[in-house]
């Protein structure tokens, strides 16, 4: 069935207007003004408010098994997204000891076939580098799963990669046209600052926080990014928090290297004091939450397009999980959820707030996202013959953010009592209606695989 969009303000990475828009065969059929009702085309009016691309959320956690809990599957993980405005999500396929990297994608994508509201592409984790095969790299690229995870930390889970690991995947990648993406932590300040913490007692959610300090991830990302320089490949840093990685990113831009980075609405939002309070476990995340100081440099960074990608880092637990860890940092199942909550955060304390144009704000959740990952052009924007991902968004509908509204799969939100205004009230996939006036009506059947293509498509410099 055709579906027609009227009279909603359609928003781009570089436009704003206000326009018809039709949907057929699951493509964006036509934009224009006073389009023609196609007969028995359900009619969605959109007056007052905005018709956004669905978000690309680039850094989800799904079915993450953490001391000894499990994460959101994929049916929960999902459904969050449709109710949050997010169509295409990107989560992590992890190799088990002895298994290549296609037979771990063959039984993930086996996990999530079916039970997914939007659509999933995966990233490859390369670890274990003795267990990698040369041809791994392009054989992940031609699948359509063209960047890989690395870790410079959790030598004891068996995901950190020496320097010369890390050289060597991103000469690999660099050749074949994959992009690596880097956890970026200096795991020896870590373990060291871990050590003597344990040692004088000190093991709350708190002092979680002192043992990950800004300096550890500075380092770590200077580090890694002079190997991707040396190799002469992109890197993509993950989860940007402190001022000092956004320092060590500037330096290397204006080096001429080819750096993106991403940073998370908790980053952006909460205040490292959230650890000390009587709930601080269900704050702990990696690497934590800081000061003000870095948070304002985060902001400044989103400006600057230092930082191209705002992404969740989703990793949904149970506050009964959490909890377990409320004595002891080490026992807490690290992570945030954030999916259902991206957009509207983003759009309350970033455009409504003056930090972000609405333009700007699609650019870092759609548009940029699509361009480094290789999702476009079938998404991240607004024009014909694009995927019909599609959001109507309400500008002026106040909410409170509880568990409730958002359909997730945890009993508590890191935002929650948060007063914001503009939510969305439909979500389109390909076509079809998943969230409609804020009501699920799409199966969990519909998401499906997304095979990427070409990755860093030069955010900032397409064709305006």
């Amino acid at each position: 069935m055709a579906v027609i969009i009227k009279g909603g303000k359609l928003v781009t990475a570089i436009d704003s207007y206000t326009a018809d828009l039709l949907v057929e065969d699951g493509k964006i059929a036509e934009i224009g003004i006073d389009l023609a009702e196609p007969a028995g085309a359900d009619v969605y009016d959109a007056a007052g408010k905005l018709v956004l691309p669905g978000v690309i959320d680039a850094h989800v956690h799904v079915d993450l098994e953490l001391r000894g809990h499990a994460s959101s599957g994929f049916l929960a993980t999902t459904r969050e997204a449709a109710f949050g405005g997010v169509t295409s999500f990107l989560t992590y396929v992890t190799p088990r000891k002895g298994e290549g990297l296609m037979e771990a994608v063959n039984a993930r994508r086996a996990q999530a076939d079916g039970q997914c509201y939007v659509d999933y592409g995966l990233h490859a984790s390369l670890i274990r580098w003795d267990d990698r095969e040369d041809d791994e790299i392009p054989r992940m690229i031609e699948a359509g799963i063209p960047s890989f995870k690395m870790y410079t930390v959790y030598s004891d889970a068996g995901l950190a990669s020496e320097e010369n690991e890390l050289y060597q995947a991103f000469l690999l990648a660099g050749r074949h046209g994959g992009l690596i993406e880097v956890h970026c932590e200096n795991e020896w300040m870590i373990e060291s600052r871990i050590t003597r913490l344990t040692n004088q007692g000190r093991l709350s959610a708190a002092d979680h926080a002192e043992s990950r300090p800004g300096y550890a991830e500075g380092e770590a990302v200077a580090a890694v990014v002079r190997v991707a320089y040396d190799a002469g490949a992109p890197v993509y840093i993950v989860h940007v928090s402190s001022g000092e990685a956004v320092k060590t990113i500037a330096e290397a831009k204006d080096l001429g290297i080819d750096v993106f980075a991403e940073t998370c609405p908790h980053f952006l939002l909460l205040d490292e004091e959230k650890l000390a309070g009587a709930d601080g476990q269900r704050f702990a995340t990696c690497p934590p939450i800081r000061s003000d100081v870095h948070r304002e440099e985060l902001w400044n960074a989103l400006e600057e397009e230092l930082i191209q990608v705002v992404a969740t880092d989703h990793a949904e637990f149970m506050s009964e999980a959490k909890d377990e860890g409320a004595a002891d940092f080490r026992k807490i199942p690290m992570g945030v959820p954030g999916i259902g909550t991206l957009l509207p955060l983003m759009w309350q304390f970033g455009v409504r707030e003056g930090r972000l144009t609405e333009n700007g704000l699609v650019d870092l959740l759609s548009t940029h996202p699509a361009e480094i990952f290789g999702l476009c052009p079938e998404k991240g924007t607004l024009s014909p013959e694009t995927d019909a991902d599609i959001i109507i968004f309400d500008p002026a509908l106040d909410v409170t953010i509880t568990p409730d509204i958002l359909h997730g799969y945890t009993d508590y939100s890191p935002y929650e009592g948060l007063k914001v205004t503009g939510w969305p009230v439909g979500t389109m996939v390909r076509g079809n209606w998943v969230v409609k006036d804020r009501e699920l009506v799409g199966s969990h059947e519909l998401g499906s695989f997304i095979k990427r293509g070409k990755v860093c498509q030069r955010p900032g410099h397409r064709a305006k």
